[in-house]
């Protein structure tokens, strides 16, 4: 059995404790209608492997599987940046993705609620595991560390989506139960502090070297990557925006421990940016940590949480190509803006042929007029291919990895801390894009940020950059794309650019939970 289709048969299991929980008394006293439930279940090493594995789940949850569903992560976060629009046929092809691109976002906004509630299911699972960690019998002690870890690094990194989302969020480390309704909501430094924490003292922990049977899972490298990320985002936005106080590690550990994925991982740079793609490019090795899509038979229009496929693939394709040897079809979500695929040189930069779609240049036919916002380009990494065309609910199977953390992005952020070897660093990024008609430009913060929007053009980097370069910065770069004149585009500032919590949230925890400001 795969590694993928252990997580679904996982997730049934792990998950009936949820349904439990919430039954009457009486219910209870009945015997349950499966062997095992939660009682019984976290027993033997392959137990916590299927529990790790239903965490795991949850990664795929950011791409559009629960709630109203259609809300990727990358492809939410492409909307609010100045790179994409919110696309689709038209205004009233999901209306809350066009609340996420204009930045007017009603409190009950189901997208926003998804990314709420995907995220708490995987910290409910990881609580769940590691509150029986100490009670299953593993092979060895070793074993059981690197299990934790795992769980622990899966939980922060939820944790980290939530509080750069919503800011103001609960922080709860043991399983909640039915009587848990009134949950205070953590300052937000407290959960940075924490995610930093936890990834301080399980980094020892986690293996060097993932097995290919295993690929997906969580390394030692991606531990010190995601570090490097919450750092910067803490020092550029937390601190200044959130008032959040200081971390428990320090910039000289944070490029340490960069410098150690650089110097000592075996990830490497390929060669061949368009490499990094397709079915072919997942898993490959400048890889540190993916999201793991694959082809399944299970996830339809009526049953979409059976699909572990990429959703952003479908949702990115544009209308109207019929038969094309290459491109399939999709659903125009995610219009590229011109002023991203005018950042880009095209006779220069070998990014562009990989990260941008130009339909006319490339001969691809397709419905302009059926597409809402279209300016002519489509983001290219994720677009779904003919050749690999899943067998069975083409629009949920998409079989393309969303890599979380790339090796380009490591020596990225290692040059933003002002590592001694940033401009080796930031070099060598640039000679790869440009080849033989690369010339060196200085690793100032300006470049890198520049660069970064390149390198991980339509890979749901770029709004955290721009609200990491200031609330007014991130409000000029948006508003600018006000020029398509389907919508108006309002990035407000008051708001801190964040997302309002979920009004349903706040009527079940009766009104204990606030309303971030500007809603």
């Amino acid at each position: 059995m795969t590694t993928m289709k252990k997580i679904i048969a996982a997730a049934l299991i792990v998950t009936l404790p949820l349904v439990i929980a919430g039954c009457m008394d009486d219910f209870l006293s009945h015997t349950p209608p499966v062997e095992r439930v939660q009682d019984n279940f976290y027993q033997t090493q392959t137990d916590a492997e299927q529990a790790l594995y239903a965490i795991y789940e949850t990664l795929t949850f950011s791409h559009g599987r629960s709630n109203d569903g259609f809300h990727p992560f990358d492809v939410v976060s492409n909307m609010m940046s100045d790179d994409a629009y919110a696309g689709g046929s038209g205004s009233g092809d999901q209306p809350e993705l066009v609340e996420f691109n204009a930045h007017n976002i009603s409190v009950t906004n189901g997208k926003a609620l998804g990314l709420w509630s995907d995220r708490f299911t995987g910290i409910y699972r990881a609580n769940l595991l590691i509150s029986h960690m100490n009670d299953i019998d593993f092979e060895n002690e070793e074993t059981r560390a690197y299990f934790d870890a795992e769980t622990r690094f899966l939980r922060a990194y939820h944790y980290f989506d939530l509080v750069r989302f919503f800011g103001n969020v609960p922080l709860f480390e043991r399983p909640l139960v039915a009587t848990d309704i009134r949950v205070q909501q953590a300052d937000p430094g407290e959960v940075y502090n924490f995610i930093v924490q936890e990834l301080v003292d399980i980094i020892p922990n986690l293996r060097e070297n993932i097995p290919a049977a295993e690929a997906g899972r969580v390394s030692k490298w991606a531990g010190k990557a995601l570090l490097g990320r919450v750092y910067l985002y803490h020092q550029d936005y937390a601190q200044p925006v959130l008032g959040a106080g200081d971390l428990p590690v320090s910039r000289a550990e944070v490029v340490g421990h960069l410098e150690d994925i650089i110097n000592n991982s075996g990830h490497e740079l390929l060669p061949d940016f368009a490499n990094l793609w397709g079915r072919s490019g997942n898993n490959n090795n400048e890889a540190i940590f993916s999201v793991q899509h694959i082809t399944n038979t299970f996830g339809d229009w009526g049953f979409l949480n059976g699909s572990i496929g990429n959703w952003a693939s479908t949702m990115s394709g544009i209308r109207g190509v019929g038969f094309h040897p290459v491109y399939a079809q999709g659903w125009s979500f995610q219009p590229v803006t011109t002023d991203l695929n005018d950042a880009f040189n095209p006779d220069t930069d070998s990014r562009y042929f990989v990260s941008i779609l130009d339909p006319v240049a490339e001969g691809v036919n397709h419905a302009a007029d059926e597409m809402f916002q279209w300016q002519g380009y489509a983001f290219k990494k994720f677009y779904p291919r003919r050749g690999d065309t899943p067998s069975f609910n083409v629009e949920f199977n998409w079989p393309y990895n969303r890599p979380v953390f790339r090796l380009s992005d490591v020596m990225l952020m290692a040059a933003e801390l002002e590592s001694a070897n940033a401009q080796q660093y930031f070099d060598e990024v640039r000679m790869r894009a440009y080849g033989d008609d690369f010339q060196q430009i200085p690793a100032t913060r300006a470049n890198i940020m520049e660069e970064r929007r390149l390198e991980f053009a339509g890979e749901g980097i770029r709004y955290w950059d721009l609200l990491r370069m200031g609330l007014d910065t991130a409000a000029q770069r948006i508003n600018a794309q006000a020029q398509s004149p389907d919508i108006e585009i309002n990035f407000r500032p008051e708001r801190l650019g964040l997302l309002p919590i979920p009004q349903t949230e706040i009527n079940l925890s009766d009104n204990t939970l606030t309303q971030n400001p500007g809603y």
